[in-house]
């Protein structure tokens, strides 16, 4: 493939030959000899010199031949020697074909509605049953023979196409098929099968075209190499840009899914280190304060969270999430797909219907009677696919009358609360959004690929590089400043730095430039250490909006980290000038100040700190410091007092404090300050104890109070 990709067809062709010739297809080896053929003329014709003005097409028609039969080859080949479902199921097909063709299938497909109505007017369940598990059968069918068909004849295009345009194929179904198709996209390019998910973007239902858009995106992604070979594709996406409605828009809610998903792993992490932890701290809480009556106790969130403000905070940010995107259901579904339903492949992406044989075996024909709770609470559209139909395999294994503890999430009175307020209807009609549908399908495919027994056999595209609005294929439809600042605001939320600051960068090249677009670049610089970057962004951000008191601080925070205390003095002073009373503002530049070694005019803005704020520990610090170095011993003494009568001292404290006794001649009194600082050291368990290399460091400064290196020596040894 690479040679191919490289343009390099001689090298390609001979190396196909050789790979046919040890096995035993003949009929790709013509082909390839074909092509040689053909290669070799076209050569020649170069070398002559003779001038072919169709040479350039021909070059490129030679080389998607070349490419398609590198992949039939290569299919071969693994076909052989490979042991996994997908190459199984091709050699079994091969032996021993399906009774029904697709052809077939489809007949089957479209007389399932009919047996719903036949239900409607007879009620025998056992014929609805045997109906459900023929039609289950037939897509069960239709997936597998889609999935391993590595490549569409004319007849196989002809009839996925019937599909795509019968009015009796339930949508459910046609949903399985653009499945069907992308996963065989997925292991095998197929320019036909591209096109047809294509079309399907022009579909009126809902579910199919966002399938079909997703499928597609995520297609490209994995076969980007691909697409320089097929200009139809992007004529065919400059078309649906004029002739779907918000086509674009579309495509950009696609990609934002997608990246919601990549940060899955993180949204798993805080739930099982923050919010878990907190739910079951309160849970622990409440069951040692049992009712009185024997009754079964149900926790009611919303007085839960007014008794811990600090959970509340963490699930609204939860629910936030969602909201927007977020996959906070993977940590609890992840693991309930070990049931027996989850081991055929085609049931990871069915979309949830009541009129499911499982269904049926769980909750019985008519759900909505028994179960209606359960049954609205799965409709709301707070669970993808996936995990609705994990929920039914629960309740199949729970005892009669107890399925609601499978939703203890939610309580019975907060449920009826949204029935009987007919909320039910708008959470329903919200689930059927095309939102909703992106959601959960892609988070269907995002446990496809992380849970299933399956997942070996596929590269996993949410590992894959998502920023597309570079690509030349999607560059004429996302290269947006509205849709490229939306990923980027994304990315940002999402804390992954690095890909923001590149999109905000390219925002920044296109002109938008506003000072909330260099405030978050630089924050983005900041958090990977390039504090000269973020330095750039905070002046410019200054720039556009003077005088902004966050892009001032974090303006002197980069300043600090870089060692460049004057500048961070200005920054600090003009945030004082902007508002004195910031004991936060006042203390950063005491201390710029100090460290530029300017301890009388530090001095003021310590002791104001400690006028307003009496227990401020960092002023007393400050203060201590400065009269120590300006020989006002006395002072310095005074807030050393403080520092080691304080709960915490530090290191640093004892140390200091040891100097200013030293200094005042109190020998054994700074023995015992520095022993202090030992014994603090010692705390930290590192060796060498940290006291001994801190009073060292300070050898300097206690020399220029006139003590000798001898007699610093000697303490140390003395300590």
């Amino acid at each position: 493939m690479n040679l191919l990709f490289d343009g390099r067809m001689r090298d390609a062709l001979e190396l196909l030959a050789s790979m046919i010739e040890t096995g035993s297809d003949y009929q790709l080896l013509d082909e390839i000899h074909d092509l040689q053929t053909s290669y070799n003329y076209m050569l020649q014709y170069m070398k002559q010199g003779i001038d072919d003005p169709e040479r350039d097409q021909l070059f490129k028609n030679l080389r998607v031949k070349a490419l398609n039969l590198a992949n039939l080859i290569e299919l071969s080949l693994l076909d052989e020697v490979e042991n996994t479902e997908y190459h199984r199921l091709r050699k079994r097909l091969r032996q021993h074909p399906l009774p029904q063709d697709m052809s077939s299938l489809l007949s089957i497909l479209e007389a399932y509605n009919d047996s719903i109505s036949l239900y409607e007017q007879t009620k025998d369940e056992q014929k609805l049953i045997d109906d459900m598990l023929t039609h289950e059968a037939a897509i069960r069918d239709m997936f597998k023979q889609t999935w391993v068909n590595s490549h569409w004849t004319t007849a196989d295009k002809n009839i996925a196409y019937k599909y795509l345009s019968s009015e009796l194929l339930p949508s459910n179904d046609l949903c399985m098929l653009v499945s069907a198709v992308t996963l065989s996209l997925f292991l095998c390019f197929d320019i036909e099968k591209v096109l047809w998910l294509m079309e399907a973007f022009y579909h009126k239902d809902t579910q199919v075209r966002v399938r079909a858009q997703v499928g597609f995106l995520c297609v490209i992604i994995l076969n980007s190499q691909y697409t320089s070979f097929y200009p139809c594709i992007q004529t065919r996406l400059s078309m649906m840009q004029e002739e779907i409605p918000h086509f674009a828009s579309e495509m950009n809610a696609t990609l934002m899914q997608l990246i919601w998903s990549q940060a899955t792993e993180r949204i798993n992490k805080t739930m099982q280190e923050e919010i878990v932890p907190e739910v079951m701290k309160n849970i622990q809480k409440r069951a040692q304060h049992p009712t009185e009556e024997n009754e079964e106790m149900e926790m009611n969130p919303d007085w839960l969270f007014d008794q811990d403000p600090k959970l509340h905070n963490k699930m609204s940010k939860i629910a936030e999430l969602q909201n927007e995107g977020g996959d906070i259901n993977m940590v609890s579904f992840s693991r309930l797909k070990s049931f027996t339903f989850f081991n055929e492949l085609q049931n990871w992406f069915y979309p949830f219907y009541t009129m499911h044989s499982d269904v049926i075996k769980a909750l019985g024909v008519h759900p909505e009677g028994k179960h209606k709770m359960e049954m609205n609470f799965l409709k709301m559209g707070m669970f993808c696919d996936s995990d609705c139909y994990s929920m039914i395999m629960i309740m199949q294994q729970l005892p009669p009358g107890s399925s609601n503890a499978a939703f203890s999430g939610l309580s019975k009175e907060h449920m009826e609360e949204i029935m009987n307020n007919g909320d039910i209807e708008e959470y329903t009609m919200r689930s059927h959004s095309a939102t909703s549908i992106r959601r959960s399908y892609i988070q269907d495919l995002y446990r496809f690929f992380k849970l299933s027994p399956f997942r070996a056999e596929f590269t996993n595209i949410f590992e894959k590089n998502l920023n597309l609005n570079e690509d030349e294929l999607f560059k004429p439809i996302l290269y947006r400043p509205d849709f490229m600042r939306s990923i980027a605001d994304l990315l940002f939320k999402l804390e992954d730095y690095e890909k923001a600051a590149y999109e905000y960068q390219q925002l920044v090249l296109l002109q938008e430039d506003g000072d909330d677009i260099y405030q978050k670049l630089g924050y983005c610089h900041a958090f990977l250490h390039n504090y000269q970057e973020a330095i750039i962004c905070y002046q410019r951000a200054l720039l556009i909006s003077p005088a902004n008191k966050w892009t001032l601080r974090h303006l002197a925070m980069c300043y600090r980290h870089i060692e460049d205390a004057p500048h961070e003095a200005d920054c600090y002073k003009e945030l004082v000038e902007m508002a004195p009373d910031n004991l936060s503002y006042t203390y950063g530049l005491g201390r710029s100040l100090m460290e530029q070694g300017k301890f009388e005019e530090a001095l003021p803005y310590f002791y104001k700190i400690d006028v307003m704020d009496e227990n401020n520990i960092k002023a007393w610090r400050g203060i201590g410091w400065c009269c120590f170095i300006l020989d006002k011993l006395e002072q310095a003494q005074k807030y050393y007092d403080k520092l080691t009568a304080s709960s915490k001292p530090d290191i640093n404290d004892w140390l200091n404090a040891g100097h200013v006794a030293w200094c005042q001649g109190h020998i054994q009194q700074a023995l015992q300050y520095y022993k202090k600082g030992v014994e603090t050291g010692a705390m930290e368990k590192t060796i060498p104890n940290p006291f001994y290399d801190m009073f060292k460091n300070d050898f300097g400064i206690m020399q220029k109070k006139g003590f000798s290196e001898t007699d610093l020596l000697l303490m140390r040894e003395l300590v």
